[in-house]
């Protein structure tokens, strides 16, 4: 004989309290991988800025040797205007670094053999300690103060 099933007795599914446990531990992953990509990101800013930095040394003396070592003429405007940097993006005469702070490349004051470079809105202090030991070994002089990162190259 035949034992017969009561179909309202043998339901199959999730309760609704699996349900909610399910879709707060998705939500708690979520929260918990978003912050590390985030924080990866915010990481990987001072490479990019010291990237561009390097770049701009490199534009700042290729500059110098059209003017016989001398930086006196040697700015963004001028590197736009020799084509080394796209006038899109430094149009402007500064350029948007990965703290959406501003760059800038001048002469130094009262030497036209040496050139700065600075970048502007550096958002930690940790990043700083970062960017001067990048530059430490290639540069006359580097200094980050107040989120101000300041790189000085040239002869005497």
């Amino acid at each position: 004989m035949k034992k017969q099933m009561n179909p309202i007795s043998k339901q199959k599914g999730y309760t609704l309290t699996q349900v909610m446990l399910a879709i707060v531990i998705v939500g708690i992953l979520s929260i918990v991988t978003i912050k590390e990509a985030l924080d990866s990101w915010n990481d990987t800013k001072p490479d990019d800025m010291a990237r561009e930095v390097s770049y701009l040394m490199g534009e700042m003396t290729k500059c110098a040797t059209l003017n016989r070592g001398s930086y006196a003429t040697c700015d963004i405007d001028e590197l736009v205007r020799l084509g080394y940097l796209d006038s899109e993006t430094w149009g402007d005469g500064t350029g948007v670094n990965p703290y959406s702070g501003d760059y800038t490349a001048n002469q130094e004051t009262g030497n036209p053999n040496r050139f700065i470079i600075t970048g502007t809105n550096i958002t930690s202090d940790q990043h700083c300690a970062r960017l001067i030991e990048m530059f430490s070994d290639r540069a006359k002089a580097v200094a980050c103060t107040s989120g101000t990162l300041t790189v000085t190259q040239g002869n005497s």
